[in-house]
C-alpha cells in the first residue's frame, strides 16, 4: 500500500524549495526555510532526502524530465525538424507561462557548482540527440550543441522574466513570432 501522506509531504517539500529558491536565489535558501514553507517539521525532510543537494537534484531531475516528457511526447516525425522546434519551442513556453517558477530554478541548478555538465547532458539526452540529429542532416548551425541549446532556451527563459517583471504580454500570435526568431537564430 502506498503512503499517500508520505508522498504529499515529499511533494509540498519540493514545491515549497521551488518556491522559496525561485524567489530569494539557490543558495539563500536553508531547510528550514523549506520545511516551514511546506508546513512540515524540519526533520521530515531528511526522511525524504538525505541533505539539500539530494533534494534539489531529486528537484531538478523532475523539473528537466518535465522537459523532455515535452520533447518526446510532441516530437512527431511526419514535420520537419523547424516545425518540430517551432512546436516545441511553444509548448516549453506555455508550460514555463503556467508555472513560471520552472525556468528560473533551471537556470540556478543547471550554473550552480553543484550541477556538473555531465548531469545536464545526460538529464536532456532526448535534446542533445534531436539537435544532434539535426546537425547531422545540416538544418542547424554547427556550433557545439550546448550553445545550441542555449540558444533556443535562453530567449525563453528571458520572455518569461520579461512578462514578470515588465509590461509584457504574450499573445499566441507572439509566440509563433518569437519561436520563429530563435529558429533564426539555430538555423543554418
Amino acid at each position: 500500500m502506498i503512503d499517500n501522506k508520505k508522498i504529499d509531504k515529499k511533494e509540498a517539500i519540493l514545491d515549497a524549495a521551488l518556491t522559496l529558491i525561485t524567489k530569494f536565489g539557490l543558495h539563500a535558501v536553508s531547510m528550514k526555510m523549506i520545511a516551514t514553507e511546506a508546513k512540515v517539521a524540519a526533520g521530515t525532510i531528511y526522511v525524504h532526502f538525505k541533505n539539500k543537494e539530494e533534494m534539489l537534484a531529486s528537484l531538478n531531475n523532475i523539473l528537466t524530465q518535465k522537459i523532455n516528457d515535452i520533447v518526446e511526447n510532441n516530437f512527431n516525425e511526419a514535420l520537419s525538424f523547424k516545425e518540430n522546434f517551432k512546436t516545441l519551442w511553444s509548448i516549453i513556453l506555455d508550460a514555463y507561462i503556467t508555472d513560471q517558477r520552472i525556468p528560473d530554478f533551471v537556470t540556478q541548478y543547471s550554473f550552480s557548482a553543484n550541477n556538473a555538465e555531465s548531469d545536464t547532458i545526460q538529464l536532456l539526452a532526448p535534446i542533445y540527440k534531436l539537435l544532434e540529429r539535426a546537425q547531422n542532416e545540416g538544418v542547424v548551425k554547427e556550433i557545439p550543441i550546448p550553445a545550441l541549446l542555449a540558444l533556443a532556451h535562453g530567449p525563453i527563459t528571458s520572455l518569461i522574466r520579461m512578462v514578470r517583471r515588465t509590461n509584457l504580454k504574450i499573445k499566441d500570435i507572439d509566440i509563433e513570432t518569437y519561436a520563429e526568431a530563435c529558429w533564426d537564430g539555430i538555423k543554418k
